[in-house]
């Protein structure tokens, strides 16, 4: 019994010994058995076969068996369709793993690839599209048959890829007349495709128009996605411009297509229009822009619903639609959106550069106005306008065909309620600026103590009417081709150093005297300033300040650019004027006991009077 286990071992040791020698010996002499003639020809077809065009080798082939049947190619070109022109595809060096029964038949198969310095050139049409299915040989027909819905090709498995690995790649999109319209490299990316009809993944790093990124990218079903039909989808993009994720249903055959949940951000807009070479330029350096929501992009427009979006730390939520048309056109951006909080200023510089307005310099709307349209309704719960702040905001903003306009329907502010317009249009000569302010029942002392604004003027409740038209270069209200119009009217304020009392007890004055705005202070039943702007000059006509015992009248110019003044002021006193008792405006009841008139100048800050005397 022991002698026969003894058999059974020893032949047992005996027959592994054999194949583990066979087996060395197959491996020592496979290279030898395996024609490279044979594989490089093989190889030369499967390629061919695949892009649909000759393939060629002008590098020697390399078999290794060890530890895994591979072969290596050097010197790869695709080309062209025809033979003729750019080739699709060249490569410094190819790798691959072969089929270990192919091999020995001399029909080898492929998978697993590896290339180093790869160049691929892809065919745009004129439309923008690319029509993946006449770029290729047998993976085109493979992606036309899935178009034409024939699932018997669209699921064949002998189409095996694997894994391809890109080293120092780069990828070129040509135009129709074979001119470079992109240029992407430094391209390393890993891409696994077992099958054709498999999922799809890709992750790669690139460079794109100076721009280091990476990039992942996957498919449920790759042949679906590069043609007209969306499959699952996801893609996310990280640089130093922008980051980017998406997933939900894509392709990218015809016209692109996507429904999903996308984020993105970027932290400079004005960086990453650069980086886009986009026509857009917005008013000024736009900061952070984040964003989320669900998207739809369908017919050449992208539609986000439940949007959250924050620009420059104004944070808000709502609609927005972006349509993008030929070049010519521009973009098209359409929203309604909801903030919290908003810096108007900011807003608007997406489009014009506001600050410019009060400001030295060209205000170059054309930058926006001829590059887009743009329609906004927007509503905050504050908002602020440099040191203006507001409540309950109503507004929208628009711009097309060379105009941009915001407009304020209704805010709250300083106790009261007020409107605003800032138009900007082309004009003959250059770009015009027109605004329109409004507000009734405003505290105009909180408002003045909130500008910093000179203690001489009106300080009440009331209503105020603003308008002003002018080039949109320098500074706007120093323009000698200002013009406007000015109305306030105000109940139960002060008017410091304008009161009646103040300048009828100084008529024995023979100098000029101050007009103290710190202590002569008498309070007015109601005010009433009306004026015309031209030139930069503000002309007071049928202005008054009533008080209990007399009135005011002032007539004359005022600066807006210095605020200096050129007044008449005529101050009469001795009777109640209609106006105080009934609180309407009206004419002097009777002649007042006494009246004088004097000359003011100076200005807002530091106003100074004499008596005019009558010669």
């Amino acid at each position: 019994m022991q002698r026969m286990g003894k058999s059974v071992l020893r032949i047992a040791i005996i027959v592994a010994a054999v194949v583990v020698a066979a087996g060395a010996a197959f491996a020592l002499t496979l290279p030898w058995l395996v024609s490279t003639d044979v594989v490089q020809e093989a190889v030369e077809t499967e390629l061919g076969n695949f892009f649909g065009t000759k393939a060629r080798l002008g590098g020697r082939t390399e078999v290794t068996v060890l530890p895994r049947p591979r072969v290596v190619l050097r010197d790869v070109t695709i080309d062209g369709p025809g033979g003729t022109g750019t080739p699709i595809m060249t490569t410094e060096s190819l790798e691959a793993d072969i089929g270990l029964a192919g091999l020995i038949t001399g029909r080898p198969e492929f998978s697993n690839f590896r290339l180093v310095r790869p160049h691929l050139r892809i065919v745009r049409q004129t439309d923008g599209r690319i029509d993946w299915a006449s770029q290729s040989g047998r993976a085109g027909r493979l992606l036309a048959a899935a178009r034409n819905g024939a699932a018997g090709d669209r699921d064949r498995p002998a189409d095996r890829l694997g894994t391809m690995v890109a080293e120092n790649g780069r990828v070129t999109i040509l135009g129709p007349d074979g001119t470079v319209a992109e240029d992407i490299t430094a391209i390393d990316a890993t891409v696994d495709w077992p099958r054709l009809n498999a999922p799809l993944s890709v992750t790669a790093e690139a460079i794109w128009r100076g721009t280091a990124g990476t990039v992942r990218f996957s498919t449920q079903a790759p042949t679906v996605f590069f043609l007209n039909e969306p499959a699952a989808t996801s893609l996310a993009v990280q640089s130093e411009t922008m980051r980017l994720d998406f997933s939900g249903r894509a392709n990218v055959g015809g016209p692109p297509f996507a429904d999903g949940a996308l984020t993105f951000s970027t932290p400079s807009v004005q960086n990453l229009l650069t980086v886009l070479e986009t026509d857009v330029t917005p008013g000024r350096a736009l900061g952070t822009v984040e964003m989320s929501g669900q998207v739809r992009l369908a017919q050449r427009r992208m539609r986000f619903e439940g949007l959250t979006i924050t620009v420059d730390g104004n944070s808000g939520n709502g609609v927005l639609e972006i349509g993008y048309g030929e070049p010519e056109t521009g973009p098209s951006l359409t929203g309604t959106l909801d903030f919290q909080s908003l810096d108007i200023r900011a807003f608007l510089s997406a489009f014009v550069d506001v600050p410019q307005l009060i400001g030295n310099g060209q205000v170059e709307t054309s930058s926006a106005t001829e590059q887009m349209t743009a329609d906004f309704r927007i509503s905050a719960a504050t908002a602020t306008f440099g040191d203006l702040s507001l409540g309950m905001l109503a507004a929208t903003a628009q711009v097309s065909d060379d105009v941009a306009i915001f407009d304020i329907g209704d805010a709250q502010a300083y106790g009261g309620h007020v409107q605003a317009r800032l138009s900007l249009s082309p004009g003959a000569r250059g770009e015009q600026a027109e605004i329109i302010l409004s507000g009734q029942d405003v505290d105009t002392a909180e408002i003045g103590e909130t500008f910093a604004l000179p203690r001489a003027l009106p300080r009440g409740r009331g209503s105020f009417s603003v308008t002003m038209h002018g080039p949109a270069a320098g500074s706007l209200r120093s323009s000698r081709d200002l013009r406007g119009m000015v109305a306030i009217e105000m109940a139960a304020g002060v008017m410091p150093g304008f009161g009646v009392d103040a300048l009828l007890d100084r008529t024995d004055a023979s100098r000029y005297f101050s007009l103290d705005v710190e202590a002569q202070v008498q309070p007015f039943a109601t005010a009433r300033i009306y004026g015309d702007i031209s030139e930069g000059l503000l002309t007071l006509k049928d202005t008054r300040i009533v008080y209990p015992n007399g009135d005011v009248v002032l007539t004359g110019i005022v600066s807006l650019g210095s605020g200096s003044l050129a007044l008449t002021a005529t101050a009469a006193r001795g009777y109640t004027p209609a106006e105080t008792q009934a609180g309407q405006t009206g004419e002097r009841p009777g002649e007042p006991e006494e009246t004088a008139q004097f000359f003011v100048g100076g200005s807002w800050d530091r106003p100074f009077a004499t008596p005019v005397f009558a010669p």
